[in-house]
C-alpha cells in the first residue's frame, strides 16, 4: 500500500473509489462541508436528519455518490468528540473506516480529508491515519490452495491537505506511520508462521533479512559456539529438539561513537510443548506464538531501518524449540547458565526465561548500557491483565518511565508490575542459586523477577506480552492471530533515546 500526501483544497473533484471525510460528534455535516451538501442537494443534511449517520466515534457510512462527486462512493467517518479526541482515539477512528474500506471492492485509490486534527498536531494524525490503514489492511493468507481473500488490498491511499506546508508536515508523519506498520505486519506474519515452516533456524534467517536490508552488522552463534560460550540456558531448552538452536545478534549503529547501546532482547521459542512438563493439547497450536517476543524486536529492527535514529542498538534474539524426547532436559535437572549462575528445573514449561537468561548475560558482556526484553512468558500475566494490556517489570524508574511513555505515544496498553524481594526469594532453590519456577502464586511477576538476576545492575525493562501477543479475534485494525504488540513502543523508545 501507498501513503501519499497532495494538496488540495477538497476531495470533491478526486477521481477515486473512495472519499473519506471525518465528522466530529455533535456537528451537522452542512456546516462542517457546505459545498458537499449542495452537491447532495441537501440529501447529506437529511441523512443526518434522520439518523443515518453521525459524528460518533467509530461510526462509519457509505454513500453512493451517483456521479455527484468524482469518487464513487463518500464514506463519512465518525471521530467522536474533540475534547477526548487523541492519537489513540484517531487511529481507531480512521481504523474503522480502513476497514470498511479494505473488505470491499477490488484494488482502488482511496483519498481522504485529514480537516479533522483536533488537539492533535498534524504530523500525529497523519501518523495514526498511516497506522490505521497499514495495520487494517495486513491479511496473512497461510497455506490455503485456493485464497480466502476475495478482495485485493489498496493500492493508494491519498490524504488530501490544504498546503504545501501542511504536506511537508504530514508526510512525516505518513513515513513514521509506514515504518511503524511494516515493523507490525512483519511481526504478525512471523508470529502467524506454522512451527514447521518457522522453525528456529528460519527464525535466525528472518532476523538476518532484517539486518541486511539495511545494512546492519550481525552474528549467528550456532551449537557449536554456544557451547564455547556456555550458554547452557539456550542449550538445555534445545536439547529435545530436532531443530539446532541459534542465538542472533544484531548492531545498529545510528551515532558516531559506540556508546549508550541499548540492549533488546527477544525469546524466540518457535514451538513450545512444555518439555517433558508437557503442556494440556487445548490450545497447544498456539504455541507457535511463543516467539512474539522476538517477533516484537524484529518488527522494531525493521521499523528502526527504516527511520534511521541517532541511536546505538545491540539485539539479541534466541531461536530454539522446546520438545520432549528421550534427550530433553527434565524437571530435577540442574543447569549452568552463561552467566555461571545454576537453575534448578522445577518445570520445562519455564523454558523462556533460560533462553532470555543467557541472552541478557551475552548483551551485558557486549556493554549495553540497559536493557528492554520482551517475551510471551508466563501464563500468570494472562491471568493478572487478560488480553488488552500487557506487563512490565523493571528494576530502574527511570527506564520504566521512559518505556510507559513510549508506549503512551504508540498507543499501547501496558502496565507496570511490583519487583519487590518477596519474590525474589521465591526462586531460590535449595540445590542450586536459582529455580525457573517459584510457585504459581503471582507466576508473571516471579518469571519477571528471575530475569532480573540475570540483568543484575544494569538498568532493565521485561515485557510479558503472553496475553497480547496473539488474538482469538479480531477488531478494527487487527485480525485474529498475531498482533504485532510492541513493535511500536520498542521503536517509539528508540526515536525518543534518539532525540534525547
Amino acid at each position: 500500500m501507498n501513503v501519499t500526501v497532495e494538496k488540495r483544497m477538497d476531495g470533491w473533484n478526486v477521481a477515486c473509489d473512495e472519499l473519506i471525510i471525518p465528522l466530529w460528534k455533535g456537528e451537522e455535516i452542512a456546516e462542517a462541508y457546505p459545498e458537499l451538501d449542495q452537491r447532495f442537494d441537501g440529501g447529506l443534511a437529511a441523512m443526518q436528519a434522520d439518523k443515518e449517520f453521525s459524528g460518533e466515534a467509530k461510526t462509519v457510512a457509505i454513500v453512493h455518490t451517483m456521479g455527484k462527486l468524482a469518487a464513487k462512493k463518500l464514506i463519512i467517518a465518525g471521530m467522536g468528540s474533540p475534547e477526548s479526541f487523541d492519537f489513540v482515539s484517531a487511529r481507531a477512528a480512521w481504523g474503522r473506516a480502513a476497514k470498511v474500506s479494505t473488505t470491499k471492492g477490488k484494488e482502488k485509490l482511496v483519498a481522504i480529508d485529514v480537516r479533522t486534527t483536533g488537539s492533535l498536531e498534524l504530523d500525529r494524525l497523519a501518523q495514526a491515519m498511516t497506522e490505521a490503514f497499514g495495520l487494517a489492511s495486513y491479511h496473512y493468507e497461510g497455506y490455503r490452495q485456493k485464497p480466502k481473500r476475495e478482495a485485493e488490498p489498496l493500492s493508494t491511499v491519498q490524504l488530501l491537505v490544504g498546503s504545501d506546508e501542511e504536506a511537508a508536515t504530514a508526510m512525516v508523519g505518513v513515513m513514521r506511520g509506514e515504518a511503524l506498520a511494516q515493523g507490525t505486519n512483519l511481526a504478525r506474519t512471523l508470529v502467524n508462521e506454522p512451527a514447521n515452516y518457522l522453525t528456529p533456524t528460519a527464525l535466525k534467517d528472518a532476523v538476518v533479512a532484517v539486518a541486511e536490508r539495511y545494512g546492519m552488522e550481525y552474528e549467528v552463534l550456532a551449537k557449536d559456539k554456544l557451547k564455547e560460550l556456555g550458554m547452557g540456558g539456550v542449550l538445555s531448552v534445545a536439547k529435545g529438539s530436532a531443530e539446532e538452536p541459534f542465538v542472533v545478534a544484531v548492531k545498529y549503529q545510528g551515532k558516531e561513537n559506540w556508546e549508550d547501546v541499548i540492549g533488546l532482547i527477544g525469546k524466540g521459542v518457535t514451538f513450545d510443548t512444555g518439555g517433558i512438563s508437557i503442556k494440556p493439547v487445548a490450545g497447544m497450536e498456539d504455541m507457535k506464538s511463543d516467539m512474539g517476543g522476538a517477533a516484537a524486536m524484529i518488527g522494531a529492527l525493521e521499523a528502526i531501518g527504516q527511520l534511521k535514529p541517532k541511536a546505538n542498538i545491540l539485539t539479541v534474539i534466541g531461536c530454539v524449540e522446546n520438545m520432549p524426547s528421550s534427550t530433553a532436559y527434565k524437571p530435577g535437572d540442574v543447569i549452568t547458565t552463561m552467566s555461571g549462575k545454576t537453575v534448578e528445573i522445577i518445570t520445562t514449561d519455564a523454558e523462556g526465561r533460560l533462553v532470555l537468561a543467557d541472552c541478557i548475560t551475552y548483551a551485558k558482556q557486549k556493554g549495553v548500557s540497559c536493557l528492554i526484553d520482551a517475551a510471551t512468558l508466563t501464563g500468570g500475566i494472562v491471568v493478572a491483565l487478560g488480553h488488552f494490556c500487557s506487563g512490565v517489570m523493571t528494576n530502574n524508574d527511570a527506564l520504566v518511565g521512559e518505556v510507559l511513555d513510549a508506549a503512551g505515544q504508540a498507543g499501547e496498553r501496558l502496565w507496570q508490575l511490583p519487583t519487590f524481594d518477596e519474590y525474589r526469594e521465591l526462586n531460590k532453590s535449595r540445590f542450586a542459586d536459582l529455580k525457573n519456577s517459584g510457585g504459581r502464586y503471582g507466576h508473571g511477576i516471579i518469571g519477571g523477577v528471575f530475569l532480573q538476576e540475570f540483568a543484575e545492575e544494569t538498568p532493565w525493562a521485561h515485557l510479558d506480552i503472553a496475553g497480547t501477543a496473539y488474538s482469538a479475534s479480531a477488531n478494527d485494525m487487527n485480525p485474529a492471530g498475531g498482533t504485532g504488540v510492541m513493535v511500536r513502543t520498542i521503536a517509539q523508545f528508540v526515536m525518543n533515546r534518539s532525540q534525547a
